[in-house]
């Protein structure tokens, strides 16, 4: 799965599967500029020449900056990998408008900006190309507490089939990836927080354990290479058999706060 002389975009590269995402893909010898909030480690920087750039997924400045700094090193992009999100739970009714707005914002806008601007390019180099949106096993397994994420993440499904439609005769794939429960930040804020637990969490997963961020860098380093190239508008879901064995139950947490809110 070599990746050597292609230039890849990563939104969200700065930590998490992202950082994973992009280590993997400058491993197998991309040039890749990791989109973040944040700025990447500087070890993971230095090591592999990775391109730091800052901005904001669902700004469409943000994006068009982006794509100016790539155009101007002059290599073209060949991947783009849309893994930047949030999560914000709540029970719907208790979740505001704001929470659910910045979720969709994040996922869905950001992969819609992403790939309005990769696509025409893509499509002007001819040599094709391959846009991968970071889903989750959410999209299809109902976690209460989650409407936000889970539509945002169910969204980006739809969202990918229909792109590959469109675009595959300029020889341009579109898929996503849809990890399971995965160590990274955003699981640690929610075990923090105490709206998910590591036990309730390794109940649903047949593997017994959590993924780790490279298992799902696998999994989009396969999607980008020519490995792949007669896949299109898949998803590829990686989730230790999560969404095979089909338990979804609400943690205790939920079920008492959804107790204390019935009205009948």
């Amino acid at each position: 799965m070599k990746l050597k002389g292609r230039t890849a975009l990563v939104t969200g590269g700065a930590n998490g599967i992202g950082a994973a995402i992009v280590e993997s893909l400058a491993d197998a010898g991309a040039t890749v500029y990791s989109l973040d909030l944040a700025t990447p480690p500087a070890a993971a920087s230095m090591r592999h020449g990775v391109h730091a750039l800052q901005g904001d997924v669902g700004r469409p400045d943000d994006i068009a900056q982006a794509f100016a700094a790539i155009d101007q090193a002059g290599g073209g992009i060949d991947i783009v990998v849309h893994n930047a999100g949030i999560q914000r739970a709540g029970l719907c009714g208790q979740l505001s408008h704001a929470d659910w707005s910045a979720v969709l914002r994040t996922h869905l806008d950001g992969m819609f900006l992403c790939a309005s601007a990769a696509i025409p390019r893509m499509s002007r180099q001819g040599r094709g190309g391959s846009i991968v949106a970071i889903s989750s096993a959410a999209a299809f397994v109902g976690l209460p507490g989650r409407a936000a994420y889970t539509a945002a993440k169910a969204g980006l499904v739809g969202l990918a089939r229909c792109l590959a439609v469109e675009t595959a005769a300029h020889g341009i794939r579109v898929n996503t990836v849809a990890p399971g429960f995965t160590q990274t930040p955003l699981i640690e804020r929610a075990m923090a927080d105490g709206s998910l637990s590591e036990a309730w969490m390794l109940e649903r997963v047949p593997a017994g354990r959590l993924a780790r961020p490279e298992d799902i860098a696998t999994a989009v380093r396969f999607l980008c290479s020519d490995d792949a190239t007669y896949i299109m508008g898949q998803t590829l879901v990686v989730d230790g058999g999560w969404t095979a064995q089909g338990i979804g139950n609400a943690p205790g947490w939920l079920r008492q706060e959804t107790a204390s809110t019935d009205t009948h």
